[in-house]
């Protein structure tokens, strides 16, 4: 051992390793032999000891002498000892066993254990017996702890979803925790540089109006269908219908044509053609020939529409009887048959019958005859009522901003009147168009549609009463019993977990906490509702909840504009939702350009109704500058009104009245140099006082019927209008003036392509001296809204190369237009007219032009370019206006 350590280190390493493997091998062999050799002996006492009859023989004890074993004794020091020894110590000499095992020596054995070790045996064999006994009654497996927590695992449901709601609460609120900073995901995330393209200015324009397309998305070429020998019906839907077919699924024509064989058959089918016949031929990449042979139709033999209920014998189902959208002897068409369905349907809807069913929808096609019969039979139900409108704010703790009075006059019904759609949409269009509150949100609680089984037809429910018949002589009082029990439903209810998507799609952009936080008062809500929902169909009322917001009463608004009659302008506008709790508001202009600058307020008072009945009080302030008046002359207008006026709407789109008030004070100022001796009579009356007066009492009625607000393609409109003032009551002059407008537009053609466009506007003085009538009360034309083509009040009557005014006007427009591109128009128009003196004796001015007009989302925007071609100089001018035409 020493010469081995004395070694270098690497012969050192080899010769340890292989002493120490050598110990450890002798280490484990001597205790593998020990372990046997216990195991030997345990088994040889267990064998004399059952071979010892307890009852009969006494037990000896067991003697644990140092003879036999000692555990103080140290190894160590006996194998020392044996070395020392010269011959074997008695002690450490092995066992020698005889070779007949019976005649070995019989040991005591110690009775008190031996007692312990039957007493455990007859433990073990209790426990045996029972465990026998109870896997047979009711089988355990018996596994580890790991496979116990797998199997624990498997059982338990895919998803809890308690568990899984307090897990996303406590995400959110360590979202809440993270967010303290301000700072959002996008921000936390490592940042890439990315360079963006700015748009330019006209771009953001353009973009505001029509935002580009942010998928990037393009669009699928399609083909085209030419088809010969269809009728125009037949014809069209096939188009239609192989339009939707793809150019890359027709490249290979011999895969598509199974394809395009059964979209021309349901195309055809659809108008009542069952059994058409076609050909295809392609074309090109993107244009396939379809020759159909059309065949005989199947044509409406019956048509049975029955209303059943409360309203069946109410106008709205039966309009739909009587005039069918087929009818019997037509082809039958089945996108018709549907408008007929959804028809019913809405008038119930829209008429409060929400009780109603269908007891029968059923078309029948025969084949061979080509006939088909309808047979439609509706149950109407009771008809709903309304109850009267409930009001709340968005914030509970909020109370209502308006009296009671204010908003129930908003609401078209009492409580009690039929449910209809329409009042209810006024009732929203009403509360939008007061601009009270910054949202409202109208919800109607309408209980859920009833689905009753549907009858059988007239041919099936014969059949089926007939098998009742044969089954009732055919089946035993035993076999119908039967029957009947095998037709119980059990209605024991089934739950379970059940994961609400909405819950984890990401549906609405609330954050996570935020949901978590409404959770609670979301389960209210829909309670509520539901108790609402029951209670409605049970008192037959629908009540209507109004969730109001008026947060922020005050708006500004300011836009920059240029127009060619007025020059480069800016305008202001501010406005007072409501003042008080009446309702009243206020709203104030402002418009600065270069020609023109105004003021004006205008404080409403709801009357009887806040949009339909209510007093104005305006006043305001004007400064104009008129040009080229007469040689080397402008002329500085200076206005101040004041006055009330009434305005009465009729909310079904009747005529409008307007009676009103008004007091107008004027102040000339003349510049340039002046000979007032050579001012004709006419101007130097108007235009030598400074200060002129009217008071006016005057009464307008004016209409408007139009398909759309801001965008129409038909309607018309006509106003008139009468003021009379009297030199008895602050007026220099006893006049009548008279006006009336008339605006039309109609379309036609695919799209409606072709627009025609016109207007007519006349008035006149009525007057006994013309002379006296305040000059900013004559008539004055030309410009953007008169005749385009001709500056702004550039036409009137003339003495001596004054204009002096017109005592009469007359003008006119008419245009037409034709969509190029959805939305776009090119114009061409005529312009025609002048301000008269009472004598019509100026001629009339004429000009034409050319425009192009662009639907808006805020109105039609006109680019107009005119030329006066009644004018020697024949002038140019361009117009720009936005708004609507009628």
């Amino acid at each position: 051992m020493h010469l081995i350590f004395k070694m270098q280190s690497f012969p050192k390493l080899i010769c340890s390793g292989f002493l120490i493997s050598y110990c450890i091998s002798v280490a484990y062999a001597d205790e593998e032999a020990v372990v046997v050799a216990e195991n030997s002996t345990i088994e040889r006492m267990k064998d004399q000891v059952k071979s010892i009859p307890s009852p009969e023989i006494p037990y000896e004890t067991f003697n644990l002498s140092s003879e036999y074993y000692n555990p103080a004794q140290d190894s160590v020091a006996a194998l020392k000892q044996q070395e020392e020894a010269p011959s074997q110590i008695d002690t450490l000499k092995p066992i020698q066993l005889d070779e007949n095992l019976e005649h070995l020596p019989v040991i005591a054995v110690d009775q008190n254990m031996a007692n312990e070790i039957f007493q455990i045996a007859e433990e073990a064999k209790n426990d045996a017996l029972a465990y026998r006994e109870n896997v047979a009654k009711n089988p355990e497996l018996v596994v580890n702890e790991a496979t116990q927590s797998e199997l624990t695992e498997i059982s338990n449901p895919p998803v809890n979803i308690d568990r899984l709601m307090q897990e996303i609460q406590a995400d959110s609120q360590i979202i809440v925790e993270a967010n303290e900073s301000g700072r959002t995901l996008a921000e936390l995330q490592p940042k890439t540089e990315q360079v963006e393209e700015k748009a330019g200015f006209f771009k953001r324009i353009v973009n505001r109006f029509r935002p580009e397309n942010l998928l990037g998305a393009e669009r699928v070429p399609r083909i085209s269908a030419d088809v010969s020998g269809a009728p125009p019906a037949l014809a069209t839907n096939i188009k239609a219908k192989l339009s939707s077919f793809t150019q890359e699924a027709f490249e290979d024509f011999n895969v598509a044509l199974p394809q395009l064989r059964s979209l021309t058959n349901q195309a055809a089918q659809a108008v009542g053609y069952y059994d058409a016949r076609f050909s295809f031929e392609k074309l090109s990449d993107s244009r396939v020939k379809v020759t159909v042979e059309p065949n005989e139709p199947v044509k409406i033999d019956k048509q049975n529409i029955e209303f059943t209920g409360e309203g069946e014998n109410a106008p709205q189902f039966q309009v739909i009887r009587l005039i069918p959208e087929q009818d019997e002897g037509d082809i039958f068409n089945h996108g018709k048959y549907e408008a007929t369905k959804t028809k019913i349907t809405n008038a119930a809807s829209d008429n409060g019958y929400f009780d109603a069913y269908w007891r029968l929808h059923d078309v029948k096609i025969s084949q061979p005859e080509k006939t088909a019969e309808i047979n439609l039979k509706y149950d109407t139900g009771e008809r709903y009522k309304l109850k009267a409108v409930e009001y709340k704010m968005s914030d509970p703790s909020k109370p209502l901003p308006l009296t009671q009075k204010v908003l129930d006059s908003l609401a078209p019904w009492k409580d009690g009147d039929d449910y209809a759609f329409w009042r209810v949409n006024v009732l929203a269009n009403n509360l939008t168009n007061t601009r009270y509150f910054n949202y409202t949100l109208v919800d109607t609680i309408k209980p859920d549609a009833i689905q009753p089984p549907l009858d059988l037809p007239p041919d099936l429910q014969a059949l089926v009463d007939q098998q009742r018949v044969e089954q009732s002589q055919l089946f035993s009082a035993q076999q119908k019993a039967d029957i009947a029990r095998q037709q119980v439903v059990s209605a024991e209810e089934v739950t379970q977990d059940v994961v609400d998507e909405s819950q984890f799609s990401g549906s609405e952009p609330t954050p996570a906490y935020s949901l978590a936080r409404s959770m609670p008062n979301i389960q209210n809500d829909e309670t509520e509702r539901q108790a609402l929902e029951e209670q409605a169909r049970l008192e037959k009322k629908i009540p209507v909840v109004v969730t109001l917001n008026a947060d922020r009463l005050n708006t500004i608004e300011t836009g920059v504009g240029y127009g060619t009659d007025t020059g480069a302008r800016i305008r202001s506008q501010y406005r007072r939702a409501f003042v008080n709790k009446h309702g009243h508001s206020f709203d104030a202009n402002i418009e600065v350009s270069e020609i023109r600058q105004s003021i004006d307020g205008r404080y409403s008072i709801p009357y009887k109704h806040p949009l339909n009945d209510y007093f104005n009080l305006v006043g305001g302030y004007e400064r104009e500058t008129r040009d080229n008046i007469g040689p080397n002359v402008e002329l500085l207008v200076e206005s101040a009104v004041v006055g009330g006026e009434r305005v009465i709407k009729n909310p079904l789109g009747d005529w409008q009245h307007t009676f009103g008030l008004r007091y107008r004070l004027d102040r000339l100022t003349g510049k340039g140099d002046v000979d007032v001796s050579e001012l004709p009579d006419a101007f130097r009356a108007a235009g030598t006082n400074s200060e002129q007066e009217s008071l006016l009492l005057g009464y307008e009625i004016s209409k408007t019927n139009s398909n759309t607000r801001l965008n129409p393609t038909k309607g018309f409109k006509q106003t008139y209008k009468v003021e009379l003032g009297t030199e008895s009551i602050l007026s220099d002059a006893n006049m009548a003036i008279l006006t009336a407008g008339w605006r039309f537009i109609y379309s036609l053609g695919e799209n409606d392509n072709h627009q025609f466009v016109g207007r007519g506007d006349a008035s006149y003085i009525f007057t006994d001296d013309f002379d006296k009538v305040p000059y900013n009360l004559r008539f004055f034309t030309g410009g953007d809204q008169s005749l385009r083509g001709f500056d702004y009040k550039s036409l009137s009557p003339e003495e001596d190369g004054y204009k002096i005014g017109g005592q009469a006007l007359g003008v006119g427009s008419l245009e037409y237009n034709y969509q190029f591109k959805d939305g776009w128009r090119a114009a061409v128009f005529s312009d025609f007219g002048n301000a008269f003196d009472k004598q019509f004796s100026n001629p009339t001015e004429y000009s034409v032009g050319v425009g192009i007009r662009w639907r808006s989302p805020i109105g039609p925007i006109r680019l107009d370019v005119a030329s006066g071609i009644s004018n020697d100089n024949r002038p140019i001018r361009l117009h720009f206006f936005i708004g609507p035409q009628l």
